[in-house]
């Protein structure tokens, strides 16, 4: 599985987990409803600065965000 659809994945469950949607999303971290759903969809990833800001609302790492490990 690549990159962008292993982000995806995990950001479309833990979103779940959670039970935000876009717009919560958006609200709670500052980051644009749009680029959530590019997100979400696997057409982008996120920068830097963004997995970080992920990374704290879901209180996960980022390593786990991308995919490289497989434990939160």
């Amino acid at each position: 599985m690549n990159a962008e659809k292993k982000f995806a994945e995990r950001f479309k469950d833990l979103m779940d987990e959670k039970g935000v949607n876009d717009r919560e999303l958006e609200r709670a971290t500052g980051l644009s409803n749009q680029v959530i759903a590019f997100w979400r969809s696997g057409k982008r990833v996120p920068s830097l600065h963004s997995l970080w800001i992920l990374a704290d609302y879901f209180d996960c790492s980022i390593e786990y965000l991308v995919g490289r490990v497989d434990f939160e």
